[in-house]
C-alpha cells in the first residue's frame, strides 16, 4: 500500500471518527435535554404537590381533607378523573363525608379492596379499552383513556384507593414512571390517617365518656355567643335542662354504678324524641341540656312531656322509681339570647318542677302555671 493510500485511509478513519464522535455528541445533548425537561416537569409536579400538601395540611376533618384532595388534585394536575374507593369496614367507614358525591366517593364493603389485587402494590398504572375495562368504572367514565389506582394505607390492611384518570391513553400507560404516583400514595394516606385520629381525639376531648353526649368543654366556646352566632339568625331555639331526682340519695344507697346506668337511661331518654344533631351536653353529676334550634314551643313542650314520661316508664331500680324534673326555655330571632342565658333560664324552670315535687316540667317566663 502506498504512502497516499495509507494517509488517505487514515484521514477516513479519521473523518468517520470525527461523525460517530459527533452523532454520540448530538445524541447526548439529546439525552441532557431530555433529563432536564424531565427534571423540570418533576420540579413543577413537586411544587404543585408541595402546594397541595400545605393546603391539605390545614384542613379541619376529614371531609374538608377529602373534598381538598379532590379539587387539588384536578386543578393542579389536569386530571379528568378523581375518585376514593373507602372501604366502609375501616376506621374511615365511621364518617359519612357527606359533602362528597358518588362521582367523588365510591363506598367498597370489607377485603374488596384485596380481593381485586389491588393491594399488591401501591401504584398501578392501567391503558383502559373496550376488552381491558377496570370493573369499579361506571358508564360515565368510559371517556377515560387511562387510570392511576393508588392504594391507600398499609398494604397489608389497606382503607381505600385513590383512582386518578386521564382521556389521555398515554398518560398513565403502565411503562411510565409511578415513583411520584407512590408518593402521592402515601401523602394522601397517611394525612388521611391523621385527620381522622386528630378528629377522633378532638370529638373524645368534647365527648362525656359514660353517657356519649357532649360535655362542658363542648359548650365553652359557644357559652357567650347569641344563639344566633351558632345556629342561624332566623331561628327559634327552645332549650330543656333535666335533673335526675333524688339522684345524689340514690346513689349513695344503691352504688356508683346504679347510678351509672341512671344516667345513662336518662341520656337515651333525652336523645328518644329529638334529632341526633341536636347538641345534648351532659353539665356534670345528673344535670343535662339539652338544645334544639328551630324547635318551636308547642313542640318543646311535648318532647319535655315525653322525656319526663319516658324516664318515669324506664322502671324500678332496684325498688327506686327514677323521675326527672325538666326546665324549658324558649329564644327567637326578635329575642337572641346569648347561650348561657337562655340555659340558665331553663336551668331556673327545672328548679321550680323540682320545688313542686319533680318528674314533671316548667316553661321559663310563663307568667301562669304550667306545670305537667
Amino acid at each position: 500500500m502506498s504512502k497516499k493510500e495509507k494517509a488517505s485511509k487514515v484521514e477516513d478513519l479519521s473523518s468517520r471518527r470525527f461523525q460517530q464522535m459527533a452523532d454520540e455528541n448530538r445524541e447526548l445533548k439529546v439525552y441532557v435535554a431530555d433529563v432536564m425537561q424531565r427534571l423540570r416537569q418533576n420540579e413543577r409536579l413537586f411544587s404543585r404537590m408541595f402546594d397541595l400538601e400545605s393546603q391539605v395540611l390545614k384542613s379541619t376533618d376529614p371531609e374538608d381533607l377529602c373534598f381538598t384532595l379532590l379539587r387539588g388534585l384536578r386543578s393542579s394536575f389536569e386530571l379528568d378523573f378523581v375518585r376514593f374507593w373507602l372501604d366502609r369496614s375501616s376506621f374511615i367507614g365511621g364518617h359519612k363525608l357527606g359533602s362528597l358525591s358518588e362521582r367523588d366517593l365510591v363506598w367498597v364493603e370489607k377485603d374488596e379492596i384485596r380481593e381485586m389485587g389491588i393491594s399488591r402494590k401501591q401504584a398501578w398504572l392501567i391503558q383502559l379499552s373496550p376488552e381491558h375495562a377496570f370493573d369499579w368504572l361506571g358508564s360515565q367514565d368510559q371517556h377515560l383513556g387511562s387510570i392511576a389506582l393508588l392504594t391507600l394505607g398499609d398494604l397489608d390492611r389497606p382503607f381505600g384507593v385513590l383512582g386518578v384518570g386521564s382521556i389521555d391513553r398515554d398518560r398513565f400507560a403502565p411503562d411510565q414512571s409511578s415513583d411520584f404516583l407512590q408518593h402521592l400514595a402515601q401523602v394522601v394516606g397517611l394525612t388521611l390517617e391523621h385527620a381522622v385520629a386528630r378528629e377522633h381525639l378532638a370529638r373524645l376531648s368534647v365527648t362525656d365518656t359514660l353517657t356519649g353526649s357532649q360535655n362542658r368543654r363542648f359548650l365553652q366556646p359557644h357559652s357567650h355567643h347569641p344563639l344566633s352566632q351558632w345556629f342561624g339568625n332566623v331561628t327559634q331555639v327552645s332549650c330543656l335542662y333535666a335533673d335526675v331526682d333524688q339522684f345524689k340519695g340514690l346513689s349513695e344507697r344503691l352504688g356508683e354504678e346504679v347510678g351509672d346506668n341512671v344516667l345513662n337511661m336518662v341520656s337515651k331518654a333525652l336523645h328518644k324524641h329529638v334529632r341526633s344533631s341536636d347538641p345534648l351536653i351532659r353539665m356534670g353529676g345528673d344535670e343535662f341540656v339539652l338544645l334544639l334550634p328551630g324547635c318551636g314551643e308547642e313542640k318543646a313542650r311535648d318532647i319535655a312531656a315525653l322525656t319526663i314520661q319516658a324516664i318515669a316508664e324506664s322502671g324500678v331500680v332496684e325498688g327506686e322509681q327514677i323521675t326527672a324534673s325538666v326546665g324549658v326555655a324558649f329564644s327567637s330571632a326578635n329575642r337572641d339570647l346569648a347561650v348561657k342565658e337562655l340555659i340558665a333560664l331553663a336551668d331556673q324552670a327545672m328548679y321550680v318542677a323540682k320545688a313542686l315535687g319533680g318528674n314533671r316540667f316548667e316553661v321559663a317566663d310563663s307568667g301562669e302555671d304550667s306545670g305537667h
